[in-house]
């Protein structure tokens, strides 16, 4: 037989058995003729074996009727002829290269299931899809940086031409001084410098659409806060003439004669008209036994009319501390009254992180079951009062004077009046102390406030030595 028509035939029996292998036969209908002794065209890797009909018909175990040829038969050796180039035949390209690649991945005796892939196809697939997903990854933080980018420029951008405004009220107090010949702008940038509004912008805008008739700001003093709403602060300057009123602010633990004079100042009312009512407290519907208006002049910013008279400021001042003291829960003004004497040493003993913790301590002295200081207070806050001075620092004379009626070394009990006008804070943790089984405390550190608290003598004095440490190392502040 020419040598054509064999290797021709050759194919056609191998493309049919892979045909078979694809799907999933293991019968050989159409039985394909048993070639004769090797022909070794060029389909020379793959020779003929005999198959055995049983196990062809076997599941268990496929017949495999062509095996790859691994080296040539040593016993027998035959010559090695040409194999034909794929390229000669490229109607058989695809047919030999992918049933050869993947029979020869198994052992002589097994079959390639259908579809499987080799190992290195596998591996080789993974990793192009983890390659795929880290590029997706990366294209989609790309994607999410340039978004936000995108957004932060166009927040700024719409920051310039719609700047916020504060929420308002308002903190601390500011003094504004409009001078002759300022106008809109001028006044704009200055409150803006002043942190009285957030952008000088919004207030122009503010003036703008005021609904006041008169949109003039006349030049004066103007008492306004810091970080106001755009609005309000526009509505404070807006056609209202300095000398229409005045303004009082007093601060938290202010004393009494201070806080006169701070009054006496911004409304030009005389001291001594206020010194006298400021010593008839009946007269502002205080019990009998308010001595006088010490702890009662409430701590705040203060507007009045240019005609208020001394009495009237004087009863505004007294009516926010009754209602201050309702607000924490006490409204019997007798009561009130004892509350406010333990806020005002609050004031000027603790912090505000401590002030129910102190409020504490002090109803444990207070107590008449207390063996620890047998109802004495021992607070400095109330000797200084008495001696009219403001530092801490007091002879051992001074602390053992009983001349001093606000010596609480010496004398059990409360002082007989508030020592200075106490905060919101201070008159709630005085109105709702918290309940503990401390008698002693003292401040180890004056810059950051921290507090130590005892239950005995033994342990304060250890308190004590700290603190003492302490000034030692900041001799500059314990003075």
């Amino acid at each position: 037989m020419p040598e054509t028509t064999r290797a021709e035939r050759h194919r056609a029996e191998l493309r049919a058995l892979y045909e078979r292998f694809a799907a999933g036969s293991h019968s050989h209908q159409g039985s394909l003729r048993t070639p004769e002794a090797p022909e070794l065209t060029g389909l020379g890797y793959y020779q003929l074996q005999p198959v055995d009909p049983v196990a062809a018909h076997d599941d268990t175990e496929p017949a495999t009727a062509y095996l790859p040829l691994a080296a040539q038969n040593a016993a027998n050796p035959e010559p090695e002829q040409p194999a034909e180039h794929p390229a000669e035949h490229p109607e058989l390209a695809d047919d030999l290269s992918t049933p050869a690649q993947e029979t020869a991945q198994f052992p002589q005796g097994t079959e390639a299931a259908p579809g499987r892939q080799t190992a290195a196809s596998t591996q080789r697939r993974k990793r192009t899809k983890r390659r795929r997903n880290l590029v997706m990854l990366a294209a989609v933080l790309i994607f999410a940086l340039v978004v936000a980018g995108s957004v932060f420029t166009v927040k700024s951008v719409l920051k310039q031409f719609n700047p916020d405004d504060y929420p308002g009220p308002g903190g601390e107090a500011v003094e504004f001084t409009v001078q002759d010949g300022w106008g809109v702008q001028v006044i704009s940038r200055k409150l803006e410098e002043l942190d009285v509004v957030s952008d000088d912008k919004l207030f122009a805008q503010a003036v703008a659409s005021s609904p006041a008739a008169n949109k003039v700001i006349h030049p004066g003093n103007y008492l306004l806060k810091k970080q106001m709403r755009a609005a309000d602060a526009a509505g404070e300057l807006i056609d209202n003439k300095p000398d229409k009123v005045f303004y009082v602010a007093l601060k938290a633990n202010l004393r009494m004669p201070a806080a006169l004079e701070e009054i006496a100042n911004g409304s030009g009312l005389k001291l001594a008209e206020l010194n006298k009512l400021a010593t008839q407290p009946q007269e502002f519907g205080l019990p009998d036994e308010v001595k006088n208006l010490e702890g009662w002049l409430h701590p705040g910013e203060y507007r009045f009319a240019l005609d208020t008279s001394a009495k009237q400021v004087l009863q505004e001042l007294v009516d926010a501390t009754v209602e201050s003291l309702k607000n924490a829960g006490q409204s019997d003004l007798s009561a009130g009254y004892r509350a406010l004497k333990v806020a005002s040493i609050l004031q000027g003993e603790a912090t505000p992180a401590d002030y129910a913790t102190v409020a504490g301590a002090i109803e444990n002295r207070l107590h008449p079951n207390n063996t620890e200081t047998r109802g004495l207070l021992q607070v400095d806050s109330t000797v200084i009062y008495g001696l009219d001075r403001y530092t801490l620092q007091f002879s051992a004379a001074e602390r053992a004077d009983a001349s001093n009626p606000y010596n609480t070394y010496v004398h059990t009990g409360l002082p007989p009046t508030p020592i200075g006008s106490p905060n919101d804070e201070a008159i709630k943790a005085a109105v709702n102390p918290s309940a503990n089984n401390f008698y002693y405390w003292v401040t180890v550190n004056t810059q950051t406030g921290e507090t130590k608290f005892a239950s005995t003598y033994a342990e304060h004095q250890v308190n004590q030595a700290q603190f003492r440490s302490w000034c030692e190392q900041n001799s500059e502040i314990c003075q």
